[in-house]
């Protein structure tokens, strides 16, 4: 099964996908999987998830930064190191 964590940022994707009117084929055709594993993949029932070369296509088709998907709008006021931060997020995505 997929952690919490993974299933959050699967669901980001799900809402960007369905704001841009793009179906679960679409997606599937633009990162070169079947349509079943498409579905797996935001199924909470299942262990599938995008790899992050998944997640990396479908920012560049909806032109969208690969950090709105793995940070949170409070994580730009930490003082902090960003870059770092969202490598520790990507790494936590593929490890959960």
């Amino acid at each position: 099964m997929k952690s919490d964590y993974q299933n959050h940022i699967i669901h980001r994707i799900r809402l960007l996908r369905e704001e841009r009117k793009y179906t679960q084929e679409k997606i599937a055709s633009l990162i070169g999987i079947s349509n079943g594993q498409m579905g797996n993949i935001e199924s909470h029932k299942t262990s599938h998830k995008y790899t992050i070369a998944h997640i990396q296509q479908i920012c560049k088709e909806f032109n969208v930064p690969i950090e709105q998907i793995f940070l949170e709008d409070d994580d730009f006021t930490k003082d902090i190191d960003i870059v770092s931060l969202l490598i520790d997020k990507i790494v936590k995505y593929e490890q959960s």
